[in-house]
C-alpha cells in the first residue's frame, strides 16, 4: 500500500495516527524545504529515523517540526538504515512525546511573539541581583548584538530552536535582555 500527499492536506500528526491505528510497517519519507527525511516502522515502533543531517530520535523530531512539504508512505518500502539511526521507540509513546514537545514549543513561540522577533540586551543588569548566567545563556547573550531576530540568533548558535526558546523566555522574566 502506498498514501501520498502534502503535509498541508495531513499534517504529521495524523499521518502517525494512522500508521499507529492500523499497525502499519513501512517507510514515511518526507521531503521539505530542500531537506528529506526517512521514518521507517515496524512492529508497532518507530524504528529508524534520519534526515540529511541528522540520525535517529533527533532526526525523526526534527522532521515532525516541519509544516509542508510532500510525503510518501509505502508499506512495502522497510528499509533498514545504519545503526546510529535506529530508534526502537513504541509508537504511542513516541506520540505522545511528540505532542507535549510541539505543545511546549508552541507555548514557547507564543510567550516570545514570534521568532521575527528582536532582542536587546538590557542596558544594566537589575539591582543587588547577582547575574549568573549558563553557558549557553552567555553564548545567546554574546551574540545579541549581531542578531537582528531570533531567527538569526538560531542561525548563528548551535542550541535547538525549542530550548534557544525557552532560554530567551528565561533571559527575559530574568529582565536581562527584552523582546520587542
Amino acid at each position: 500500500m502506498r498514501l501520498d500527499g502534502t503535509l498541508a492536506d495531513y499534517p504529521l500528526s495524523d499521518i502517525l495516527q494512522l500508521i499507529f491505528m492500523g499497525k502499519r510497517a513501512g517507510t514515511l519519507r518526507i521531503f521539505s524545504g530542500g531537506d528529506e527525511g526517512t521514518i521507517v516502522f515496524g512492529n508497532n515502533l518507530v524504528r529508524y529515523g534520519q534526515t540529511r543531517e541528522h540520525k535517529g530520535l533527533k532526526a525523526v523530531k526534527r522532521i515532525l517540526s516541519w509544516e509542508s512539504g510532500k510525503f510518501i508512505f509505502d508499506t512495502e518500502d522497510l528499509t533498514e538504515l545504519a545503526e546510529e539511526a535506529r530508534i526502537d521507540l513504541p509508537i504511542q509513546q513516541f506520540i505522545l512525546e511528540v505532542s507535549t514537545a510541539i505543545d511546549e514549543y508552541d507555548d514557547l513561540l507564543a510567550r516570545i511573539g514570534g521568532l521575527e522577533r528582536r532582542l536587546i540586551l538590557s542596558p544594566m543588569a537589575p539591582k543587588g541581583e547577582p547575574v549568573n548566567l549558563s553557558p549557553e545563556e552567555w553564548l545567546i547573550v554574546v551574540h545579541i548584538g549581531d542578531a537582528p531576530s531570533i531567527k538569526s540568533l538560531e542561525a548563528r548558535i548551535a542550541i535547538p530552536e525549542s530550548e534557544l526558546l525557552r532560554l530567551l523566555v528565561r533571559l527575559r522574566d530574568r529582565r536581562l535582555i527584552t523582546i520587542e
